[in-house]
């Protein structure tokens, strides 16, 4: 909880592809390893972080449990990394705003957003990663031309 605060948001918002793609712990890993409700007491701060920034104190301590409890339930799989930079982003006004009070189904809207920005980075990161896989397998394995194909193959049938 110390490590990823919500001071860390915006050193995993400057890179989307390792908040990602890194190796980071998901909602379900902090629970499976500190105990169940761990990740709804992390992310406790990060809403109130939220609440803060907007100006609006609103929020009872009850709605930020129960968000809290949504998120943790609805996207366990996601990584703590790529929750910081969805706060990020939505502190930078990508997802909305609030009309004078922190309102959680605008934050649950919004983090339905950002699963789709982010299944796009992965999608994109996966193709990057083929196409590496591609061109070290064409280094090791280099085409040949069809002559040098005939000629493999006429040295095959005679053995």
């Amino acid at each position: 909880m110390l490590t990823v605060n919500p001071d860390t948001q915006s050193a995993f918002a400057s890179k989307p592809e390792v908040s990602v793609m890194g190796d980071y712990p998901t909602l379900t890993d902090i629970n499976a390893a500190y105990g169940n409700n761990m990740a709804q007491k992390w992310l406790m701060p990060q809403l109130a972080d939220l609440s803060l920034y907007t100006g609006a104190k609103n929020l009872t301590q009850r709605q930020m449990l129960q968000l809290a409890n949504i998120i943790a339930t609805e996207y366990h799989y996601l990584k703590v990394t790529e929750l910081l930079m969805f706060f990020h982003r939505f502190k930078a006004g990508a997802y909305g705003q609030f009309y004078g009070n922190v309102d959680p189904m605008v934050v649950t809207c919004a983090l339905r957003t950002f699963i789709q920005e982010r299944n796009d980075i992965i999608a994109r990161c996966e193709q990057e990663q083929r196409e590496r896989e591609r061109i070290e397998e064409r280094k090791q394995n280099p085409p040949i031309s069809y002559e040098e194909y005939l000629k493999l193959k006429q040295k095959q049938e005679q053995i």
